[in-house]
């Protein structure tokens, strides 16, 4: 071979270990959500693994949108669907109430945040999709929520001042939905 063809083999090897190398030392997250749509059924569906209360951005994202639309939302292998149950379970930083152990369903799932959401960004990301429950009160406090489909799947975000403090997703009636349940004082 001739130098030419050398250099460029060698400059060609290079570029390639350093390429793969930096690849390699991404940092592995564990607390990602993961959204995606199959082309098969033309069904979206959400998937979340690991604490949701530090970063619930995760619901300003149409994948999550679409999937609350499609009633197809799993939450730490928990499947949020209508059940019969009365049982409660935490998981991560997550209650899941109504939860049937068999089927790995909940009715809800609540989730106290720890970084709080703006109003503002809600509002921004639903428009007129996002309504309020009425209270009396403010503009800036009260429940505020999404259901794309009656008697369907909904995300109601509970709202103080400007700030989300906590999100219930699931399958229940407004009322039943955002009462607080005691087992919550055991999530950290």
């Amino acid at each position: 071979m001739n130098k030419k063809t050398k250099s460029i083999i060698a400059s060609t090897l290079a570029f390639g270990t350093l390429l793969s190398a930096s690849a390699s030392v991404a940092p592995v997250i564990n607390h990602t959500a993961h959204a995606s749509t199959t082309q098969q059924h033309q069904s979206a569906y959400y998937t979340y693994k690991g604490n949701a209360g530090y970063d619930a951005k995760f619901t300003l994202d149409k994948n999550f949108k679409n999937a609350i639309k499609a009633g197809n939302v799993t939450f730490n292998g928990i499947k949020i669907a209508p059940t019969q149950s009365t049982q409660t379970v935490i998981k991560s930083d997550q209650l899941f109430r109504q939860y049937d152990k068999k089927s790995k369903k909940a009715s809800l799932v609540d989730i106290p945040l720890k970084k709080q959401l703006k109003l503002t960004d809600l509002q921004k990301s639903y428009g007129k999709d996002l309504k309020k429950v009425d209270n009396g009160k403010n503009n800036t406090t009260g429940i505020y929520y999404y259901q794309p489909k009656k008697n369907g799947e909904a995300v109601w975000f509970d709202a103080s001042k400007g700030k989300i403090d906590r999100i219930v997703i699931g399958y229940e009636k407004t009322k039943v939905a955002i009462q607080k349940d005691k087992t919550m004082d055991k999530i950290k």
